[in-house]
C-alpha cells in the first residue's frame, strides 16, 4: 500500500510520534508557582520536576543526572511533594527519596546542589504518594519493600506495602517508621489541616483499587502514632478512592456505591449500620478512571469550600463546580452544580489555588497539556469561562491534518452495547483514493482501562498514511459505570473478543474500511486481545502485540504483586478454574493462528515477563506461521526510551506495508 503524497513532509514521522507529548502530570501549586512532572527532551526514560511561574516559562528544577519516577506497584504514581522551600522526590535508579532546596535548584550535574538523601538508596524500598504532616514536620507516604530483587512469581508474596512516616531535616537517611501494615495494599494518605487525623485507603487480594477497598480514618497522638482507627461502613462493598480533607477538616472521597464513581462526604453517620454516606453529585457518570497510578486527584476544594471535579460521560470529559452551600446540604432534585468546561477527551490531576483551577487535559485536536480556568463565582456561575492552555507538549498538528474521531456505538452480546472511536484516514497532501482504507484496530491495556478521544500522534501516524483506526472500548472498560466495568469479570477473553469483532463488523457494514485489510494491535492486556483475536477469528489479516500475554496460567504464576490476583477476578481463582485459563490462552490455540504476528517485548518487564512472547514465538515458528520477535533489553512494561519507541513504531509500519 502506498500513498501518493505531494509533500512527504505532511507525513508524521516515527520520531515526531514517539516524542509527541512526554508525560505531563502530578500537579502541585504553591506560593512558588506550578510544579509538575514531565520527561526531558521527549525521552520518557528521563523524568524531571518542572516549575512554571507567572513570569517565566517552565524550567526543569531537578538535575539531569536524576530521573524522577517511583516504581511502587510497577506503575508508579506521584513521585514528589513540595514542602516549604524544598522538593522531596524519588529517584528512578535507586528509588531513594531526596530533598532538593529550591533556592539551590539548577541543572548543573557537576555542582554540589545541596541535595540530601532522605531514605537509603538501593535498599529494596520504594516510596510514593506523599503527604506533609505540618504538626510533626514529617512526610507520610506509601512504602513498598522488595526483599527479593526479582519480586515476581513466588517472590511477589514477599513484597510488603505499608504507610510510613519519614522525618525530614534530620540529616540522615531512614527507611521510615511504619504506621499501618495490616493489609496487602495501601494508598492515598491524606491529613486534616490540623494534622490530627489521617485518612488512607487499604485493600487485600484478590481486589484491585477498582473493586473493593476500604477507607480508614485514624486519630493521631501528639507523637504521631495511631490512637484509634475507624473503617468506613458503606451500603455495600465498593471501590473507594481519593480521600481528601477540605480546610475545615471535612473528609470527602470517591466511591462507586451508586454504580458510578461519584463524590461522597464522610461524617460519623457513615459508621452507623444502614446509613448511606452523602453523594454530593449523584450522576450516571464517573468522576475518575481506574486508579492504576498513585497520587492522582480528580477533584479539589476552593478557598470558600466549593468543590471542582472532573466528570466522564460516555468517554467524554468535562469539569463541574459545586458551590460551598451545595456541599453542605443534601443534594436536591434540581441541579446543584454548574459545568465549567466540556469537550475534553481526558481530564485529571485537578488542583485549585487562588480561585483558579489547574488541570492536565487533552482534546481531539490538542496534545496533552496543563490548563487553567477561573472558578465560577456569584452570579457568574451560569457562564462558562474559557480554559487557558498554560503548558503544551509536543509540536501538535495543523487542524486540517488531524483525523478527528467520532463515537461509534454498536450492538454486542445479548442486547448489549460497546463503544469505539473511529479515526478516518486524513492527509490533505494525499491524492490516493481512500474510500475503502485498510483498518488498524487498537485495543487498550488494563484491561480495566479505556481508549480516550485525545490527539495521539501515534494514531495520527497511521491516519496520515492512509489507514483508518478503530479504538475499541469493549465491555469492561472504564467510563460507563460499574456494571459495564464488571462485565469483563470471569469473562476476559470472551466478551472483549466478541466486542472487538462486533466493532469491526460494524465499520465494515457501514462501508468505512476494506474488510480484506484489517490489522489489530495492542499492548499488555491489549496484546493478549490481539493474540486471542487471531486465535478465534478470521477477520484479521495480521496482528501486532506489544508485551502481550499468550499464556494466562503462566502469567498467574509469574507476574508482580499488584496484579498477582487480578486474574482471579477476570477469569477465576486458581486452581479451581484452571480449565478456563487453558481454554482462553492463545498459546493453547496455536493451531488456529495463521495470520502473521509481530511481537515487541521489553526484557526487563516485571508485569508481563518476556517468557510470554518467547513461548508463542517459538511455537508459531515451529508450525510455520509467520512471526517476528523484537526484544528491547533495556525496557520494562511500556517502552520509555525514545529510540526504542521509534524503532518499534518503524518496525510496525514495515510489518503492515509488507502485507498490505
Amino acid at each position: 500500500m502506498k500513498l501518493i503524497i505531494d509533500d512527504p513532509r505532511s507525513l508524521i514521522t516515527a520520531e515526531e510520534a514517539s516524542n509527541q507529548s512526554g508525560e505531563i502530570g502530578h500537579l502541585q501549586v504553591t506560593g512558588k508557582g506550578l510544579f509538575f512532572t514531565n520527561c526531558i527532551d521527549g525521552d520518557l526514560s528521563r523524568m524531571a520536576i518542572w516549575l512554571k511561574t507567572d513570569r517565566e516559562k517552565p524550567r526543569q528544577i531537578t538535575p539531569y543526572h536524576f530521573s524522577v519516577r517511583t516504581k511502587v506497584h510497577e506503575y508508579g504514581g506521584k513521585p514528589y511533594i513540595v514542602v516549604k522551600n524544598c522538593v522531596y522526590f524519588v529517584n528512578s535508579d535507586d528509588q531513594a527519596v531526596y530533598c532538593l532546596p529550591l533556592e539551590k535548584a539548577n541543572l548543573s550535574a557537576d555542582k554540589n546542589l545541596g541535595i540530601e538523601v532522605i531514605t537509603p538508596p538501593n535498599s529494596g524500598f520504594r516510596y510514593a504518594d506523599f503527604a506533609y504532616d505540618r504538626k510533626r514536620d514529617r512526610l507520610i507516604c506509601v512504602r513498598e519493600h522488595h526483599a527479593d530483587q526479582e519480586s515476581i512469581g513466588a517472590a511477589a508474596s514477599k513484597v510488603a506495602n505499608c504507610i510510613v512516616s519519614l522525618p525530614i531535616g534530620e540529616g540522615k537517611a531512614t527507611e521510615g517508621e511504619v504506621l499501618f501494615a495490616k493489609s496487602d495494599f495501601v494508598s492515598s494518605p491524606t491529613l486534616s489541616a490540623d494534622s490530627n487525623t489521617l485518612a488512607f485507603i487499604w485493600w487485600d487480594h484478590p481486589n484491585m483499587p477498582w473493586d473493593t477497598t476500604s477507607l480508614a480514618v485514624a486519630s493521631l497522638t501528639e507523637e504521631g502514632h495511631f490512637s484509634s482507627v475507624k473503617n468506613l461502613r458503606g451500603p455495600c462493598p465498593a471501590s473507594i478512592v481519593q480521600p481528601r480533607f477540605n480546610s475545615d477538616g471535612q473528609l470527602y472521597f470517591i466511591s462507586d456505591w451508586s454504580g458510578w464513581w461519584n463524590i461522597y462526604r464522610y461524617d460519623e453517620s457513615c459508621n452507623v449500620e444502614g446509613t448511606e454516606p452523602i453523594n454530593l453529585i449523584p450522576l450516571d457518570a464517573e468522576v475518575c478512571a481506574a486508579q492504576w497510578q498513585l497520587g492522582k486527584y480528580n477533584y479539589d476544594f476552593g478557598e470558600d469550600g466549593s468543590i471542582t471535579a472532573s466528570i466522564c460521560s460516555e468517554g467524554r470529559w468535562s469539569v463541574l463546580h459545586v458551590d460551598a452551600n451545595a456541599t453542605q446540604r443534601l443534594p436536591e432534585k434540581e441541579q446543584n452544580y454548574v459545568t465549567m468546561l466540556d469537550g475534553f477527551g481526558q481530564v485529571d490531576c485537578l488542583c485549585v489555588s487562588c480561585e483558579t483551577l489547574y488541570f492536565c487535559g487533552a482534546t481531539s485536536t490538542e496534545l496533552p497539556g496543563i490548563y487553567s480556568i477561573a472558578l465560577p463565582s456569584g452570579k457568574k456561575n451560569g457562564r462558562k469561562s474559557t480554559p487557558r492552555r498554560l503548558i503544551g507538549s509536543g509540536k501538535g498538528l495543523e487542524l486540517a491534518s488531524i483525523s478527528r474521531p467520532f463515537n461509534i456505538e454498536f450492538e454486542t452480546g445479548e442486547n448489549e452495547k460497546a463503544f469505539a472511536f473511529f479515526y478516518p484516514p486524513n492527509n490533505p497532501k494525499s491524492r490516493t483514493n481512500i474510500k475503502n482504507p485498510p483498518l488498524i484496530v487498537g485495543v487498550h491495556g488494563g484491561p480495566t482501562s479505556a481508549a480516550r478521544a485525545v490527539l495521539n500522534l501515534k494514531v495520527q501516524f497511521w491516519t496520515s498514511r492512509g489507514f483508518a483506526f478503530l479504538d475499541v472500548n469493549h465491555r469492561g472498560s472504564t467510563g460507563w459505570g460499574k456494571e459495564f466495568r464488571h462485565r469483563l469479570y470471569q469473562n476476559w477473553g470472551l466478551v472483549d473478543i466478541e466486542d472487538i469483532e462486533n466493532g469491526v463488523r460494524h465499520v465494515i457494514r457501514e462501508g468505512l474500511v476494506d474488510p480484506s485489510r484489517i490489522a489489530i494491535r495492542g499492548g499488555s492486556a491489549g496484546g493478549y486481545s490481539v493474540m486471542a483475536c487471531l486465535a478465534n477469528s478470521d477477520l484479521f489479516a495480521l496482528g501486532v502485540s506489544y508485551y502481550g500475554i499468550s499464556d494466562l496460567e503462566m502469567l498467574a504464576r509469574e507476574t508482580h504483586k499488584f496484579e498477582s490476583h487480578y486474574l482471579d477476578k477476570l477469569i477465576g481463582p486458581m486452581p479451581e478454574m484452571r480449565s478456563r485459563y487453558i481454554e482462553r490462552s492463545p498459546i493453547h490455540k496455536i493451531g488456529n493462528i495463521s495470520a502473521p504476528l509481530l511481537l515487541l517485548q521489553g526484557l526487563e518487564d516485571k508485569v508481563v515477563p518476556p517468557s510470554q512472547a518467547e513461548l508463542i514465538c517459538n511455537k508459531l515458528q515451529r508450525q510455520g506461521t509467520e512471526v517476528a520477535y523484537i526484544c528491547f533489553p533495556d525496557e520494562g512494561h511500556g517502552f520509555r526510551k525514545s529510540e526504542n519507541q521509534i524503532r518499534s513504531l518503524s518496525a510496525e509500519l514495515e510489518f503492515y506495508l509488507k502485507y498490505f
